[in-house]
């Protein structure tokens, strides 16, 4: 997730000029809810989080239900392929913040007064978006993409005791659920979080930041190249636009020559160049003088034009290669242009299985990497393994468990105005587990009724969730390895989601962040190596207390040192291992598109880097399993992806989503 930055506030407010038509544009709703719930509707507060896939139908949905009072917090800008699914943007909205684009059209659509709020920022600001800002709302509804932002909406909605609406989709498959503290239900935190996996195109496009985000890149590139329909790629941009990119000539003239067949080899390796440097140099250059690097991790670094006349200045297919080794950048640049001078004809559907595509794909893959500073390259086989098959999204998906989020919000308001003076505080516990449904959209019919949309109680908190019901963490690692500045980044910040956190041995502060801390009083003890923290440090058996006021969290972690871990599959044991959890419960299976009961990955022992927001997904299926009619799992997707699990239907091994 980017890094917070001060949130701008937009605020739109659209009236209608007829009250007669707004009465009955809205009547239709009022003689479903009755009229205290349609007043309760147009009364209430609504928080929206994400304003992408899931977040325009949303968005939709609430202006043309009556909902009158609406914030939207998103980070990210529109990107040209956001269009085909995000159907509140057009093409002259490129570039502006999403929020602020679909609480305008949003509010438009709206038949009665409406104050729709943009907040273009990270919902991870504490500054702006804290326990206090989340409050003032009756509830919070969730489009988003990644883990850490659910994570964070998820405690602020606990800390706030304001009921919060999950869902997301993947493919055919979507999810809603409700959370509420109140009612003793289940958060998002009561299943350990395997490692996400769901990247947003425009992360793809204009600021990626790991290998699998430049070889999905290099695929649609491929598509661009050879595919049958060169729109279908998500680099394509019409030439006829006034602002196209600096490659689109070059793709096109490279296309009608190669379909045409005459193309002489020399003119087949200029054309190639061309390709290589509008793509590598000066596309990039381009977006770097418009602004488009802001967020990015690292700005871009163009190849140069001169070091690719010299890196290309020979160059010859070859039809061996190392699979194994990683290519320098020349040799990058030179299998790239090889590719496109390969006598057969390249096949129009990217295939792993095809040597010359995967040679394209990891060439063009590491070039962008190089371009990016990112690390590690690939070599193809490594490459190969990340490519795996690709399922789009389905906009009807989102549409779908959009609409259901509001069915859920309809209940929730109505718990509200069953309680005491309808204050949203004081609904007895019970009463959104009476109401509100864990809800499973599948693209096969399952059970024996055969629905396409399945209705399940919603589950009780875990015991050992240390989110919901404080629960000690057990943690094993070397503490000898590990420095309290890398504890605090790999474990305690990406890995347990603490913001501001404190750090207390024995009822004595080791370390602390927040408003009011003395960080420069404890910035000595980063440097230290757990064992030589004060107060005897941290040894086998320790049991710290970490705390974090912005998120009304604290939790106390129970210590193993462990002195030397066991090789797994012949892999090199990684000395700065750890396993958080100890026999916390796993993620529960998933549901593939098929109804196959599949397994999830295992949670790796070491952090990853969290990811991004819905459009692409890569996934190995086991072919032998049989349907179950087992109830889907609690985890919930991200906006066009998996979160933490499908449902318990499924068997996935490998899973990546774009948005």
């Amino acid at each position: 997730f980017h890094t917070p930055r001060k949130a701008k506030r937009t605020t739109i407010a659209m009236s209608s000029t007829t009250t007669t038509t707004n009465s009955h544009a809205l009547s239709g709703v009022e003689k479903t809810v009755g009229k205290d719930l349609m007043k309760a509707i147009q009364e209430s507060k609504i928080l929206l989080v994400g304003a992408g896939g899931i977040g325009c139908e949303l968005l939709k949905n609430l202006a043309l239900s009556g909902f009158r009072r609406v914030d939207t917090i998103d980070l990210d800008t529109i990107d040209v392929s956001n269009l085909n699914r995000q159907f509140l943007f057009r093409s002259q909205h490129v570039g502006m913040p999403k929020c602020t684009v679909a609480c305008q059209v949003a509010a438009n659509m709206a038949p009665d007064t409406v104050k729709y709020v943009a907040h273009h920022g990270n919902v991870c600001d504490n500054d702006k978006f804290n326990v206090q800002y989340v409050s003032q709302f009756n509830l919070v509804l969730n489009a988003l993409d990644n883990v850490v932002a659910r994570r964070r909406v998820n405690r602020l909605c606990l800390a706030a005791s304001v009921p919060l609406i999950e869902a997301g989709t993947t493919g055919y498959l979507g999810q809603v659920k409700v959370i509420d503290k109140a009612s003793n239900v289940a958060c998002y935190e009561c299943v350990t979080q395997e490692t996400q996996k769901v990247y947003p195109i425009c992360t793809i496009r204009s600021t990626p930041s790991m290998p699998v985000h430049t070889i999905v890149w290099a695929k649609e590139l491929y598509k661009l190249l050879f595919g049958d329909k060169v729109e279908e790629s998500m680099l394509f941009e019409d030439p006829s636009s006034e602002d196209v990119s600096t490659y689109m000539d070059a793709v096109t003239t490279f296309r009608s020559k190669l379909a045409s067949g005459e193309f002489s080899q020399q003119e087949r390796v200029e054309a190639a160049k061309n390709i290589l440097t509008t793509m590598f140099c000066h596309e990039i250059t381009k977006q770097i003088d418009m602004g488009r690097f802001k967020t990015a991790k690292k700005t871009p670094t163009p190849l140069d034009e001169a070091d690719i006349a010299k890196g290309t200045s020979q160059v010859e297919y070859t039809p061996d290669y190392d699979t194994v080794s990683i290519w320098s950048i020349v040799k990058c640049m030179q299998e790239f242009i090889c590719c496109l001078l390969a006598e057969e004809a390249a096949s129009p559907a990217f295939d792993k299985d095809d040597p010359m595509a995967m040679r394209f794909v990891t060439a063009a893959a590491n070039l962008r990497s190089h371009v990016f500073g990112i690390e590690p390259l690939q070599s193809v086989y490594s490459a190969k393994g990340i490519a795996g098959n690709i399922i789009p999204a389905i906009a009807t998906t989102n549409a779908i468990v959009a609409g259901l989020q509001v069915l859920q919000a309809f209940h929730i308001l109505q718990a509200q105005l069953e309680s005491t003076n309808g204050n949203k505080t004081t609904a007895t516990p019970s009463s959104l587990v009476d109401k509100c449904r864990y809800l499973d959209v599948v693209r096969n019919k399952s059970g024996r009724p055969g629905y396409y949309i399945t209705s399940n109680t919603l589950d009780k908190p875990n015991p050992k969730c240390f989110v919901c019901r404080n629960a000690t963490i057990p943690l094993t690692l070397n503490v000898e390895k590990w420095k309290l500045q890398q504890f605090l980044a790999e474990i305690v910040k990406k890995k347990l989601g603490f913001e501001e956190p404190t750090i207390m041995l024995d009822g004595d502060i080791i370390y602390e962040e927040g408003d009011g801390a003395d960080t420069a009083m404890y910035s000595s003890n980063l440097d230290k190596s757990l064992p030589a923290l004060p107060c005897g440090g941290i040894q086998n058996g320790t049991v710290l207390r970490i705390e974090d006021f912005s998120q009304d969290l604290e939790v106390d972690v129970a210590v193993t040192h462990c002195n030397e871990w066991e090789p797994e599959d012949d892999e090199e044991v990684d000395e700065m291992k750890f396993v958080v959890g100890g026999e916390a419960p796993k993620a529960k299976a998933a549901a593939t598109e098929n109804g196959n009961v599949a397994k999830m990955p295992e949670a790796k022992a070491s952090p990853s880097a969290e990811e991004e927001e819905d459009e692409i997904e890569v996934i190995d299926m086991d072919e032998d399993k049989k349907p179950s009619a087992k109830r889907p799992s609690d985890e919930a997707f991200a906006n066009g992806g998996l979160i933490n699990g499908l449902n318990k239907r499924a068997k996935v091994d490998e899973v990546i989503v774009i948005d």
